[in-house]
């Protein structure tokens, strides 16, 4: 009887904190974003993100970054300023509890100075926390290209 009461309690709780993470939501993120470039420095990006999370976890978002301080870089023997631009939609999965693992895969566009721009495939994943019923924080790293990845913290509010 003690474990079955156990029991139902753990499933009120997983229950209950799936409540948290569905629905609409949207956020601001900050980053670095990881050049893989010798003599580089990594830009620092903002951003805003938004999405719905439905009640199986499953769920999109599109998410915006721009760069809030140049890296530095050496190009044929002179410095230069690097900002990267992003503009991506994902499919994401969001597991359940407080504590939940995030993973999303889409379609990110990427405009990099003095390196031109590109379009393909991005890959990522994280760790979140359900902070409240209405707050998310999130740390993720995205592969936005072969030659660039984005580490960043993201607090969401959910309406």
């Amino acid at each position: 009887m003690r474990n079955i009461v156990k029991g139902i309690a753990a499933l009120a709780l997983v229950g209950s904190s799936a409540a948290y993470a569905e629905g609409a939501y949207w956020g601001g993120t900050v980053g670095l974003m990881d050049i893989d470039l010798n003599h580089a420095d990594s830009p620092l990006n903002v951003g805003l993100r938004g999405g719905y999370t439905l009640p199986s976890g499953w769920g999109f978002e599109a998410e915006y970054t721009n760069s809030l301080i140049s890296g530095d870089a050496d190009v044929f023997s002179r410095d230069v300023d690097i900002d990267v631009e992003t503009l991506g939609a994902y499919g994401t999965y969001r597991s359940y509890g407080d504590i939940y693992f995030k993973g999303r895969l889409g379609v990110v566009h990427e405009d990099v100075d003095y390196f031109g721009s590109d379009t393909g495939i991005s890959l990522g994943g994280g760790v979140g926390l359900n902070v409240s019923p209405n707050t998310n924080v999130e740390l993720e790293y995205t592969m936005i290209d072969e030659d660039i990845g984005f580490w960043s913290g993201t607090m969401t509010l959910n309406f």
